[in-house]
């Protein structure tokens, strides 16, 4: 015989194992890539800049994205660390522009730039790596891209 206390945990157990079903419905991670590279500010040991990420959604089903959590690389080096927190919807199979800050050091961004023999007159490579938190997915989705960019004359 079922006592309340057990019927209640064996509905709140197959409503959890519905729900993360449905929420999981194959979610592809958004691809994220670097839309635009921008200086706002150099100080005598910082750099402040704005990028411009382009988030995609590939999925037939849109997408509440909550944060993305990223790492920029040009060439092998690091070349900013960030956090961003758009909480926007991405429409099915969409994308949408998500602006964002980073703070890098004047020296170790000079010495990368130098280590890559970058003079402005051509795009950059760089690689961006990391997760995205979304709405009703538990874990995070990682992503990781590579390209070309215009990047900024210092």
């Amino acid at each position: 015989m079922l006592t309340p206390l057990r019927l209640l945990l064996l509905t709140a157990a197959l409503l959890l194992t519905a729900g993360c079903t449905s929420l999981g419905r194959d979610t592809v991670a958004p691809e994220v890539h670097l839309a635009s590279v921008a200086l706002l500010g150099v100080t005598m040991l910082d750099q402040e800049w704005e990028l411009t990420l382009r988030v995609r959604n590939p999925n037939d089903h849109a997408l509440k994205l909550r944060t993305v959590d990223y790492q920029i690389f040009l060439g092998e080096h690091r070349f900013a660390r960030g956090l961003a927190k758009p909480d926007e919807d991405i429409p099915a199979m969409g994308d949408a522009l998500v602006k964002t800050r980073v703070t890098t050091g004047l020296f170790a961004t000079l010495k990368h730039l130098q280590a890559l023999d970058y003079r402005g007159d051509k795009p950059l490579e760089y690689r961006i790596e990391g997760q995205a938190r979304v709405g009703g997915i538990p874990l995070p989705l990682s992503f990781r891209h590579a390209g070309n960019i215009d990047f900024p004359n210092l």
